[in-house]
């Protein structure tokens, strides 16, 4: 049974690497993971098969995949040498006058049969609810959408989109869970004050079932590869 949906209404719940790979199909190969983190997807999708670099401003040092330290605008890797660039929850992540630069960038490095993969949470769900005070990311999470859209509108008689829908789920035993996980984001830009408002935890403490707290977040997943007839 797939763990995807074309209908975002229907998505359902799945882990974020196992619709990663469901998305990607059985065909593996290069694939260079854009704002990699610490390196966790990397490495899991290179014991998947995938012979995986990363890249990343902030990034972590690793045993399967290889990393390289760097931004998404302005990638020091060879053209036409992935056959599968992934975004993955990064785009938004990228500052908004570079997220076209970051797209074309990975472009130019896929192979002329290559596929581009971003995958981009959207504000809709629990999630948005409880963080949107102290952390709101529907105007970023909007414009990473647009530039994508550009990417496919320059190019819509040789290129093909498509796109799938899951749900991203995370379980809490209490707030001070809660807290502490998101305190622990590299990329965070707010307090804990912040978070701690009554706001939040009362919102928290909505999505309280029976001895967990489950939060939901809807994820797009979008494939954007030449077109059959090129």
């Amino acid at each position: 049974m797939s763990l995807l949906s074309t209908d975002p209404a229907k998505a359902s719940v799945a882990k974020p690497v196992d619709a990663l790979i469901e998305f990607l199909g059985g065909e593996t190969g290069r694939l260079l993971d854009i704002g990699c983190g610490e390196g966790a997807l990397s490495d899991t999708l290179s014991q998947h098969g995938y012979n995986v670099t990363g890249i990343d401003p902030l990034v972590g040092s690793g045993a399967s995949a290889w990393r390289v330290r760097a931004s998404a605008g302005a990638i020091p890797l060879a053209s036409d040498s992935f056959d599968i660039a992934v975004f993955h929850w990064s785009l938004h992540h990228v500052p908004e006058e570079s997220m076209s630069p970051a797209l074309a960038e990975a472009q130019r490095v896929l192979t002329d049969a290559g596929r581009l993969i971003v995958i981009e949470p959207e504000p809709i769900g629990s999630w948005q609810e409880v963080s949107q005070p102290f952390h709101d990311e529907t105007e970023v999470q909007a414009k990473a959408a647009k530039a994508v859209d550009k990417v496919v509108s320059v190019s819509a008689s040789t290129l093909t989109r498509r796109r799938q829908y899951y749900l991203s789920e995370d379980r809490y035993s209490c707030f001070d869970e809660f807290v502490e996980s998101m305190m622990s984001y590299a990329y965070n830009r707010y307090t804990e004050d912040q978070i701690r408002q009554q706001r939040v935890r009362d919102a928290f403490e909505s999505y309280r079932e029976g001895d967990i707290f489950r939060l939901q977040h809807r994820i797009r997943m979008e494939e954007i590869c030449p077109s059959a007839n090129n």
